[in-house]
């Protein structure tokens, strides 16, 4: 469990989880089909963006819920002012972290099935 968090933590960070030097991406938007490093393939089938949705919905949905609840008691916020903040802000989230919540998804793969050399 704990090679797992590890390994969670070093994709989060966009970072290799079976070394932990080389970088999961290229960019904004091009992830990298291998370590260039220790060579470790990333994609290892075609549904492993699934994993990564749940990853990144499961996480907004927990920061959107605690902030809806925090705002409300917090606040006189009207319904319709939660609406327009919280949809913005989960579509912000998700467009920024997108590519952290993959490098937990690959720490998560890792750890649970070891991610495999060409």
């Amino acid at each position: 469990m704990a090679s797992m968090l590890r390994a969670a933590w070093v994709g989060m960070q966009l970072r290799c989880p079976a070394c932990g030097e080389g970088r999961i991406s290229r960019g904004l938007t091009t992830m990298n089909q291998s370590c260039p490093q220790c060579g470790v393939t990333f994609e290892r089938d075609e549904g492993d963006f699934l994993g990564a949705m749940v990853v990144a919905y499961s996480i907004t949905s927990v920061l959107v819920g605690v902030g809806i609840y925090v705002v409300a008691v917090t606040t006189d916020l009207p319904v319709t002012g939660h609406l327009i903040l919280w949809t913005v802000f989960a579509g912000l989230f998700l467009l920024l972290t997108y590519r952290n919540m993959k490098g937990i998804w690959l720490g998560i793969l890792h750890g649970m099935v070891g991610l495999r050399r060409p």
